[in-house]
């Protein structure tokens, strides 16, 4: 069996979590005769199976198992929309319009999301729920709520337009899991498993930037969202989607805490060597409500999220 493949495709902290043994052994659960033998023979996709089922088992409370269903449903989207984008037929015209380095960028993409899927399915079942079964027919990816004349419909034929959505995506799942992690807290371990997954969106984020980028999208040098400013424009209904998904980044109060609770407005910044307005709303991530993120999804879900 070839792991390089495999373990490639799975993010460090991931694979650090999953498949150390010695903190497996610490532990003392879930390192069955049968995971310590795949360990041992390499089987990594044993390995994992069984240890992420034990790294996520807490006995969680039902609004976290919740909270893990829709992710799980975000990355299942994800999966699904590169899953399409790099062998799906209805992508096959953009295709022939990659440049290179794309097609190895978008299977990159589709590997750790197909990854963060299984993570969060075995979390599901760790804890007694049966996670819903999702495949390329559940989602419309044109926004169309599965009619397959959507908006962004041009994202199977303009590769501009291909990376305008994968960023909008990948924007959504960055302060989907940021508007969630209050609702987490209650399980420490589901938490830190969480933000190993948001972490890795945000890298997505940037990679998707740094590819418009290089085609001579005008993104900010930092790669940052200023306000609410995404830098896309579709010129359809669409844009209504886009201004979903950026809605309050352009906050500029924020607490911060310096021994005692204390509101910064970031009003009294402009001008100054901290940047303005502008840096402050840069800095700091807005998180999105779940009824927010249900919203902008809802269209690209085939009978609707």
């Amino acid at each position: 069996m070839k792991n390089t493949p495999i373990l490639e495709s799975i993010e460090p902290e991931i694979v650090e979590t999953l498949v150390s043994r010695r903190d497996a052994i610490a532990k003392g659960a879930g390192v069955s005769s049968s995971v310590m033998a795949g360990l041992a023979l390499g089987s990594i996709p044993v390995a994992l199976a069984a240890l992420s089922r034990t790294a996520w088992a807490q006995n969680a409370p039902a609004a976290v198992l919740d909270v893990l269903e829709f992710a799980y449903l975000l990355e299942n989207l994800e999966a699904e929309f590169y899953k399409a984008v790099v062998t799906g037929t209805a992508f096959a015209t953009v295709r022939t319009t990659f440049i290179t380095g794309d097609l190895v960028a978008f299977t990159r993409l589709r590997d750790h999301e197909i990854a963060h899927v299984n993570f969060l399915r075995d979390a599901l079942v760790a804890n007694g729920r049966t996670p819903a079964t999702y495949t390329a027919a559940s989602f419309d990816f044109t926004g169309g709520n599965g009619l397959g004349n959507g908006p962004f419909l041009a994202a199977t034929t303009t590769r501009a337009v291909l990376l305008a959505a994968a960023q909008a995506f990948e924007d959504t799942g960055v302060r989907a899991y940021k508007g969630q992690a209050a609702n987490l807290m209650a399980a420490p371990t589901v938490l830190q498993q969480a933000l190993t997954i948001h972490s890795v969106e945000a890298r997505h984020a940037a990679k998707i930037r740094k590819m418009r980028a290089a085609s001579g999208v005008a993104i900010k040098a930092s790669g940052t969202i200023t306000r609410n400013q995404s830098g896309i424009a579709l010129g359809n209904s669409g844009d209504a989607v886009i201004t979903q998904i950026y809605a309050g980044e352009e906050n500029t109060n924020h607490i911060v805490f310096n021994g005692t609770a204390a509101t910064l407005d970031a009003n009294t910044y402009a001008g100054t060597a901290f940047g303005g307005l502008d840096a402050a709303t840069e800095a700091f991530d807005e998180p999105l409500t779940k009824e927010q993120v249900t919203a902008i999804i809802n269209p690209f879900v085939a009978g609707g999220a």
